[in-house]
């Protein structure tokens, strides 16, 4: 039997029941500390009311992001982290550009494809706004609450990203599996 290290055990993809179980786990703490659900589309928002304290945007001046500097940016900031130091000790870069197959296979100067993602990711804030919440509110939290619009709003991301992502594998990708 192969003793594993703290940095195989960071490194190395967890199994599927590990991750979810400490996901979960987030709801009722957070609920503990700070009376408040899981989301991260709220820490992005964070992060620009933190960058453009003075926006006219309403949603942005609302009560919820009057702490600016909130513990919502510190969990967007821990998720950064933890992304790049597990592939850095994995043996990746501390930096990389790639992106998987999407980059392995899309031979598209590196600006473009950065234009891709922004506007792609720009879709998904639009569509988190009008859903009341993105797929980490609504599919962890929102469900362990028994909530039925986020029942209906996560058959609806995981249908719509289903399918997002077998246009892109076929029209963009050239039917790559």
């Amino acid at each position: 039997m192969m003793m594993t290290t703290g940095i195989d055990w960071v490194s190395q993809s967890w199994p599927w029941w590990a991750g979810g179980a400490v996901i979960g786990l987030l709801v009722p703490i957070l609920y503990y500390l700070f009376n408040q659900g899981l989301g991260v589309s709220t820490g992005y928002a964070t992060l620009i009311k933190a960058v453009l304290p003075r926006t006219p945007l309403r949603w942005f001046n609302s009560a919820r992001f009057s702490d600016r500097w909130g513990w919502r940016l510190f969990f967007l900031g821990g998720m950064i982290l933890g992304a790049v130091l597990a592939n850095y000790l994995a043996g990746g870069p501390f930096v990389s550009t790639g992106m998987g197959i999407l980059t392995s296979h899309l031979e598209w100067p590196l600006p473009l494809v950065g234009l891709l993602l922004f506007v792609g990711g720009f879709m998904m804030g639009i569509g988190a706004r009008l859903a009341g919440g993105c797929t980490s509110g609504h599919s962890i939290h929102g469900l362990a609450t028994l909530q039925v619009s986020s029942l209906l709003v996560t058959v609806t991301f995981i249908l719509f990203g289903a399918l997002s992502a077998n246009l892109v594998r076929i029209f963009l990708l050239g039917g790559v599996r």
